[in-house]
């Protein structure tokens, strides 16, 4: 069974039925319901949602969390040290992944995208599910997937994957 990430985007449009990929991720979650797929949310886009707390937050909340691997500077920081894995070494390894990824994307990436993507990536999920054009947009998605084994999809190319 396959597993993705779904990244905050996601989230968001699966409340929004005016949004270009509201069909898709309801495809997703029932897939899901069904045991077809496994999804996953990383606490990066947990704490992105927190903010609003709306329905989209709720339904995130509802998601398996992912393993929380640290990037960025201290005040960057997301989780608690209770919710951190791994040692300063892989922090440190985390933190060049999260800069490749930045390189490979088109530029405007946000460090919380990068972060879910590398929980995404240090958890072994096949795929991290985003609508965000500076991470699927077509030389973006082509660079990423050749240089990591987690592949980031669109919610359409996802159910598609799944046949669903």
């Amino acid at each position: 069974m396959k597993t993705y990430a779904l990244d905050t985007n996601c989230f968001i449009n699966a409340i929004n039925s005016a949004s270009r990929s509201y069909e898709s991720i309801q495809k997703l979650l029932e897939a899901a319901g069904r045991g077809l797929v496994s999804l996953k949310v990383s606490l990066h886009t947990l704490h992105e949602l927190m903010g609003k707390g709306d329905k989209a937050w709720e339904l995130a909340k509802t998601l398996p969390e992912l393993s929380h691997w640290p990037i960025g500077s201290w005040k960057e920081q997301v989780g608690s040290w209770q919710q951190l894995t791994g040692s300063w070494d892989d922090a440190k390894r985390n933190d060049e992944i999260q800069r490749r990824l930045e390189a490979l994307a088109k530029s405007g990436t946000d460090i919380r995208d990068r972060g879910a993507f590398v929980d995404a990536l240090r958890n072994g999920v096949d795929g991290f599910v985003t609508s965000d054009k500076q991470l699927v947009g077509s030389g973006p998605a082509a660079r990423i997937n050749e240089a990591f084994s987690t592949k980031v999809v669109t919610p359409e190319q996802a159910i598609t994957e799944l046949g669903v």
